[in-house]
């Protein structure tokens, strides 16, 4: 059974389960094809900056995130992130810096290991995908489309989320 790690989310007083990289008891649900996510996750060192992500477990209808962008050990950037299902499907709300991003993002492709957010109309990123390597690690994509040369790519490792 997956083992339940509490973390504080950035200061807020609030303990949200961050869930370990273990076998679990299946989500119910549409965001049970997330359940890969679940997890801390963050760049392998080698440079000055770092990215980590947590995902909670997927409840029936939520999913919490938090992103940090570190450089020289400090941080520079967040984001927070909701992934909601309801009778329309499942969305992808990005919080960049705190705030809701005007566009939401929706759930397109899925399969074991993988998922595809879109939001056309907006102008980068207009797809956040996610793929769960052979080698565990997860990969973060965002780009500005079909033909676009705009591409941002993180290859992140399953870290313990006490050291995230």
């Amino acid at each position: 059974m997956r083992s339940v790690v509490f973390a504080a989310m950035l200061g807020a007083g609030i303990a949200v389960p961050c869930a370990a990289q273990e076998a679990s008891g299946s989500a119910a649900g549409p965001l049970e094809v997330l359940d890969f996510m679940a997890g801390c996750w963050r760049t392998a060192e080698g440079g000055t900056a770092v990215l980590e992500e947590i995902y909670t477990t997927p409840s029936a209808n939520l999913i919490l995130g938090v992103s940090r962008y570190l450089r020289d050990e400090s941080a520079v950037q967040f984001e927070f992130s909701r992934i909601t299902a309801d009778s329309t499907g499942v969305v992808l709300h990005p919080h960049p810096g705190g705030r809701p991003s005007e566009h939401e993002f929706r759930l397109t492709q899925s399969g074991p290991g993988h998922a595809l957010f879109e939001a056309p109309e907006h102008d980068f990123p207009k797809r956040i995908r996610y793929s769960l390597g052979d080698d565990g690690a997860l990969t973060a994509r965002i780009d500005g489309g079909d033909g676009s040369q705009q591409v941002q790519e993180w290859q992140m490792q399953p870290v313990s989320c006490k050291a995230a």
